[in-house]
């Protein structure tokens, strides 16, 4: 199972999961989050993330112009789109440089919807995220009905929405195809990211070291 942690604003906090045994570091780059980060904040944070791990930024509907200060002012690995984006804009930063890998977050609606969208754009992008539905584009810390995942096959995803260790469990206990957890309140405490919490996380996902 795979273990995405996101929100990241400081570099205190990204200096508690660099070293983790975790698969990606996520920050967001849009200005009507709570954990919005800037472009130089993401370069200094990408910087002192060791290459094992995917750098994502988060951004919704992006223009061109953001894409590539991103790509070419950071180290990110990986650009994940949060918004209505059209597969122009992913063959856009394909042609821009093709080694940055696309996740495309989707909102569960419902069944039929989710499965229209994911096969509107699966083959252009390396893998989904399903989050809870809003219109501040995810960071709720709000749950959603996981039933709807099971309409979910032949597509690489991972949850979010609300996940932290108690859920998970519930989760895990479901019959569904996910490939892993993008976990970003559940992480924190007062606004800050909980080692305590990344750990027990990861020893219930991973297993302990």
């Amino acid at each position: 199972m795979k273990l995405k942690f996101c929100g990241f604003r400081t570099l205190d906090d990204v200096n508690k999961a660099k070293d983790l045994n975790i698969d990606a570091i996520g920050f967001i780059h849009f200005p009507k989050s709570k954990r919005f980060v800037d472009i130089s904040d993401i370069k200094q944070f990408t910087e002192v993330i060791p290459d094992d791990k995917e750098k994502v930024v988060i951004v919704v509907d992006p223009d061109y112009d953001t894409i590539k200060q991103l790509i070419e002012q950071t180290n990110i690995s990986t650009i994940q789109l949060h918004g209505n984006e059209p597969i122009e804009d992913i063959q856009f930063i394909k042609q821009y440089n093709r080694n940055i890998k696309i996740i495309k977050a989707l909102p569960a609606t419902d069944g039929q919807t989710l499965m229209t969208a994911i096969n509107y754009y699966k083959n252009d992008i390396d893998s989904f995220i399903i989050d809870t539905p809003s219109n501040s584009y995810g960071g709720t810390g709000k749950v959603y009905d996981w039933e709807i995942l099971k309409t979910i096959q032949h597509a690489e995803y991972l949850i979010a929405g609300g996940m932290n260790y108690d859920n998970i469990q519930k989760v895990a206990s479901l019959d569904l195809a996910h490939s892993g957890y993008d976990i970003a309140s559940g992480i924190e405490t007062n606004n800050e990211k909980d080692i305590d919490k990344m750990t027990a996380i990861i020893n219930l996902v991973k297993g302990a070291n």
